[in-house]
């Protein structure tokens, strides 16, 4: 897939099949992750691959599903992922790296959209319950997780009205709203 058709139509899946991803694959997510830009090339980011089912179910238990729509989008235990990427940062060498972690992220969603994997990118996490189950070391700062599966929903993108707000159709299909390209993007200078 092009890389720009790759973006645009990637969107977050919050509810996946329960085919098992190969664990060579999402080692390969990690390796797509550390190409990624970092500040003054302090690479101070270090990921934990969970695909174990028992693991998983832990993870999962650490983790805030879509805001806007729960309970709705809360995956059920047949819609769970299948596997996650905790993403770290090692604080000794870079006390803040969000967007390091951010760039890295993207490059894990965008590596598995194009072979086809469902993701989603999770802020919302019980980072001290998740540490613990993970055995993380204190000098150790969880980012975020990425939740990862073959994808069994398939949201769609469409211009936003007044809001941005994500919202469930009576079909039950995520609307994802953005901002249009005619009221963000500015030439040459800001304004009209």
């Amino acid at each position: 897939m092009e890389i720009i058709n790759l973006i645009k139509s990637r969107r977050s899946i919050r509810r996946f099949s329960q085919e098992k991803l190969d664990r060579n694959f999402l080692i390969e997510l990690v390796d797509a992750a550390r190409c990624a830009p970092a500040g003054a090339n302090i690479q101070s980011l270090e990921y934990v691959v969970v695909d174990e089912p028992q693991v998983c179910d832990k993870v999962f238990d650490c983790l805030a599903w879509a805001g806007h729509v729960k309970p709705k989008r809360n995956p059920l235990p047949n819609q769970r992922p299948t596997a996650y990427i905790v993403v770290l940062s090692d604080t000794e060498i870079k006390k803040d790296a969000h967007v390091d972690a951010a760039s890295a992220i993207e490059n894990i969603l965008l590596a598995a959209w194009g072979k086809g994997v469902g993701s989603c990118w999770l802020g919302s996490v019980d980072r001290i319950k998740l540490l613990g189950i993970l055995n993380i070391g204190e000098k150790y700062q969880i980012d975020s997780v990425v939740a990862l599966g073959k994808p069994a929903e398939t949201p769609v993108m469409e211009d936003a009205g007044e809001g941005t707000k994500y919202y469930l159709d009576d079909k039950d299909v995520l609307h994802v709203p953005k901002r249009p390209l005619k009221k963000i993007l500015h030439i040459n200078k800001f304004g009209k």
